[in-house]
């Protein structure tokens, strides 16, 4: 074959390559219009809301005074990078809400999600913040509020402890590709699920089991814990922690070591601990999910586990 033919062919084909990536970023991108597509959503999130934390330890944070319209939920962060309406420091108490996904409140309103339902059962001079941000490990969290609380203190703090609380979260820089295409997010988000090998439930439960139980694992969690207790001794504050039970099957409950070691380090460091898992099972899980697609806790879930906050903190405050 001559050279010129040659380049010509590795031209047209480039070409080729283009458009047909091209065309389908277009398909994705219109696919996804209507929010419902979890992988996006969480890229988009990312994206629009997200930026790296100056603490590399904390890994990323909110960006703060920035909206976005996400799995067809407004989320609206204040000026100090937490989901809601600006402190009020008026207030004589003010709670904390601290954690992952799950306290961020993703997938449902601010109004529903722990944070404004607390807000609405609490009596008169509480305030109730959320320095949720999704994609962290309880470590990471806690760190977070560790950054917030010179400037918004409390003294009462509820930390959600998920499934994911101690999970090896590297926090990497992504790819210009995966960065700006949403084409791009979905065929890694899928490559990664095939790399790894393992479905079903039987795999899910041996990864949290291997997630949990690993030295890794049991590190991250002391450490959330002892910086709780010194939390607790310099600010005077009331630590409260409610284990979140995994929403696969909450009535074949299979993850109950998670809650074990929730306990077992609750008690070690001397803090108040809530198990949700027995107020929410009962119903189908399903009733408990944002969408059929999507295993985030929705206002009926938040519903039950306002109750038992609020409930604790009531009797705290009777002692």
């Amino acid at each position: 074959m001559k050279p010129f033919s040659l380049i010509k062919n590795i031209a047209f084909a480039s070409l080729g390559v283009f458009f047909a990536v091209l065309v389908g970023e277009g398909v994705v991108r219109l696919a996804t219009l209507n929010q419902e597509n979890y992988v996006i959503e969480m890229w988009r999130y990312a994206k629009e809301l997200k930026e790296e934390s100056p603490d590399s330890r904390i890994g990323h944070q909110h960006v703060p005074n920035r909206s976005a319209q996400l799995q067809n939920v407004s989320i609206a962060i204040n000026e100090y990078g937490m989901r809601g309406p600006q402190p009020d420091f008026s207030a004589k108490h003010r709670v904390a809400v601290v954690g992952d996904s799950v306290a961020l409140g993703w997938g449902v309103s601010d109004e529903q999600n722990l944070r404004g339902q607390l807000s609405q059962k609490l009596p008169a001079g509480y305030d109730v913040v959320n320095s949720g941000v999704g994609n962290m490990n309880v470590e990471q969290a806690v760190r977070m509020w560790q950054s917030l609380r010179s400037s918004v203190p409390a003294d009462i703090v509820v930390v959600l402890v998920t499934p994911r609380a101690t999970a090896q979260v590297v926090t990497e820089k992504p790819s210009w590709l995966v960065e700006n295409s949403q084409l791009f997010a979905l065929m890694m988000t899928f490559v990664n699920q095939l790399s790894s090998g393992e479905y079903g439930e039987e795999a899910l439960v041996k990864g949290y089991e291997d997630q949990w139980r690993s030295p890794e694992g049991n590190k991250t969690l002391d450490n959330a814990f002892a910086m709780l207790k010194d939390i607790a001794v310099q600010d005077g504050a009331e630590i409260i922690v409610v284990s979140i039970p995994e929403m696969h099957d909450l009535n074949a409950y299979q993850f109950a070591f998670m809650g074990d070691a929730a306990r077992e380090m609750a008690g070690k460091y001397g803090l108040e601990y809530i198990d949700a898992l027995p107020s929410l099972k009962g119903p189908d899980t399903q009733a408990f999910w944002v969408s059929s697609r999507d295993i985030h806790l929705n206002g009926e879930a938040f519903e039950i586990i306002s109750d038992l906050v609020v409930a604790k903190i009531s009797e705290k405050a009777d002692e």
